[in-house]
């Protein structure tokens, strides 16, 4: 029985001299709207597409963080990712003129349907993540992509 008592003495005490126990803090989170303009035309459907990795970026959609397809009305389409944890993420989108959910590409690889990249960055062949990544630090953030054919 004392040894049970010095126990919960000694818990009591280390549980005082720590102080209360920490609750981890919730994750801020924030919503991000993307505005895509300069389409050619309303046909078809839009594919915007988030990543939060350089590994992903651009070129692995199915692996990407959130997408969201919309149509484009006017020459461009806004559209809101929600609750978004604060981090760094880059965005791509591309207009599926035929509508059959992918990017359609040459031989070669270039696309024939239109694409951007957030920062409307540019690269050799594509841009890399750094050159391309916005970084969600407030509540709300808005950023304008344009579309190249």
């Amino acid at each position: 029985m004392i040894r049970y008592i010095s126990l919960v003495l000694i818990a009591c005490f280390t549980l005082f001299l720590s102080g209360q126990p920490t609750v981890p803090s919730p994750v801020q989170t924030g919503n991000l709207r993307v505005i895509v303009k300069n389409f050619k035309s309303d046909e078809g459907k839009a594919n915007v597409i988030m990543y939060k990795d350089a590994y992903t970026f651009p070129d692995k959609p199915d692996r990407s963080f959130r997408t969201i397809w919309t149509t484009i009305k006017n020459g461009y389409v806004d559209v809101t990712f929600e609750n978004i944890p604060y981090g760094e993420y880059a965005f791509a989108a591309y207009h599926d003129i035929n509508d059959n959910h992918r990017l359609d590409l040459s031989i070669i690889g270039i696309p024939k349907e239109g694409i951007a990249i957030s920062n409307d960055a540019k690269g050799f062949f594509m841009p890399r993540f750094k050159e391309a990544k916005v970084v969600l630090n407030n509540p709300t953030k808005t950023i304008v992509m344009t579309i190249s054919y």
